[in-house]
């Protein structure tokens, strides 16, 4: 998803590129296109993923050791920045709020962490539909050539609506990161309880002389 994302950016570059330099950029911006409704189309992947760890959770009894670890590891994080969509923080910067406003808690357990995942997922799916809706509208003018005034007049909602998705992208990346490394951090705590099934290391192993 963010893979697909970032490859989609970076086509976009490089197709407003071309059409300053008086080539054309349609190809190129195509592509882009093929690439953001890819990364849109992954969401959904993921959000069904997500409904199914709940489920798995939430009709299984925890380890009590690991519950306890990661509500003490979730306790002390600070706040994050949450997506939201109450501010366009682009067309005008001296509007947009600081983002201090938009921390939110953590969460309190593991069925917390994927909710708020999945919630912050569906207003990022929100935010890439319109941003489909105004990509596909410029493809024309790429055809023609003036992709990239059209980008810098800022008369069209699409130059916007990109950079809001590539804010909105990594604000999501980085709670789902900071969620990964808590739940990650409660298994370091108890390990090995719940783990005892994994191969351990060869014998004679050290982390200060690893094998060669």
């Amino acid at each position: 998803m963010l893979r697909a994302h970032l490859e989609s950016g970076t086509l976009l570059e490089q197709g407003v590129l071309a059409d300053m330099k008086g080539e054309s950029g349609a190809d190129l911006l195509k592509k882009s296109f093929e690439k953001f409704s890819e990364s849109r189309a992954l969401m959904d992947k993921l959000y069904a993923k997500l409904d199914e760890l709940r489920q798995i959770n939430n009709s299984n009894e925890g380890l009590p050791e690991y519950e306890a670890a990661l509500r003490r590891i979730l306790r002390d994080h600070p706040a994050l920045e949450r997506v939201s969509l109450t501010e366009v923080r682009f067309a005008n910067i001296a509007r947009g709020k600081h983002l201090g406003e938009y921390k939110k808690p953590i969460g309190s357990n593991l069925d917390e962490l994927l909710a708020n995942i999945q919630q912050d997922l569906s207003l990022l799916q929100k935010q890439f539909d319109e941003t489909i809706i105004a990509f596909r509208a410029v493809l024309p003018v790429a055809e023609k050539g003036g992709v990239a005034a059209l980008v810098l007049s800022g008369r069209a909602p699409f130059p916007e609506k990109v950079q809001q998705s590539a804010d909105l992208m990594m604000v999501f990346a980085q709670y789902y990161n900071r969620a990964c490394m808590a739940t990650i951090a409660a298994d370091m705590q108890v390990y090995p309880k719940g783990l005892e099934w994994l191969k351990p290391p060869s014998k004679g192993w050290s982390p200060t002389k690893p094998e060669q």
